[in-house]
């Protein structure tokens, strides 16, 4: 009678046992469809090749240095070492902006972009050069989109673009606007302040220029062309005497150059007046 005890116990434990080892099947079965893993056991995939920070660190000093035969040599390795990074494709368009290679600075800004379409600096960037090709239409949106992304740290710099751009077309009223944004965003940024200045002067409305000729030399006062723009005004505003002073200021900031040249010819012409 004990014996037939103790093998009931032991069919009994051996079928406990049983189910559940079927049942762990079962259930890693049903966890491998769940997952959608079908229960292959595929190694993972090799990992991405990454660029670390003190290579990217060295080629933006490089870059810094216009060293830009060492900054390509180091491109160069990355494309090498299968690296994929979009700061390193937007060195590759800076450098060949530089180098006057503008359709190789496009590839490189647009494959910037498929890492990331949200990069805001390139589409920036872009949008400069689709300016300069006279691509407006092209170059708006690009603007648009680095303006309307809340990401981008200066924001600024595309509003700007964007004001130059509608100036090119005699959008006067939309340029005033995105410089006027510009400015806002960052009140001690230059360039908006001067390019205001300079849309004020082709209108005519030289008081609004005179207020933002004294921002722009607030803010950078050994810039010839401000001094050029503060003698164009007082020279409207018949100040004859302050214009020369104002001219003259240029040409002891440069001596030659565009400024220069604009500066001698409005000297010129109020000195032989006088």
């Amino acid at each position: 009678m004990f014996y037939q005890m103790q093998q009931t116990i032991i069919k009994t434990a051996v079928s406990r046992c049983d189910l559940r080892k079927r049942a762990g099947v079962t259930f890693a079965i049903l966890f491998c469809l769940i997952c959608g893993l079908g229960c292959t056991h595929t190694p993972p995939p090799p990992e991405r090749p990454e660029l670390s920070k003190q290579f990217y660190n060295n080629l933006l000093t490089a870059f810094s240095a216009r060293d830009y035969a060492l900054v390509k040599t180091g491109l160069q390795k990355i494309e090498e070492a299968g690296i994929e990074d979009k700061r390193t494709l937007y060195l590759k368009a800076m450098v060949a902006l530089i180098e006057n290679r503008t359709e190789d600075a496009i590839t490189a800004l647009k494959a910037a972009l498929v890492f990331d379409p949200e990069y805001a600096e390139a589409h920036n960037t872009l949008g400069s050069i689709y300016m300069q090709q006279k691509r407006f239409a092209e170059a708006e949106t690009e603007f648009i989109e680095a303006c309307s992304n809340a990401n981008y740290q200066t924001p600024e710099k595309a509003y700007l673009n964007l004001g130059k751009l509608y100036q090119l077309q005699d959008k006067n009223e939309q340029a005033q606007g995105c410089y006027i944004k510009a400015a806002t965003i960052n009140p001690d940024y230059f360039p908006p302040h001067y390019e205001l200045c300079s849309l004020y002067i082709s209108l005519n409305k030289f008081e609004l220029a005179a207020q933002e000729a004294e921002k722009a030399r607030q803010l950078s006062p050994e810039h010839p062309g401000v001094w050029l723009q503060i003698g164009e005004i007082e020279k409207a505003q018949q100040n004859d005497y302050a214009a020369i002073e104002a001219f003259r200021q240029v040409l002891e900031l440069q001596s030659i150059g565009s400024f220069a040249d604009r500066a001698t010819i409005q000297l010129n012409l109020l000195t032989n007046a006088k």
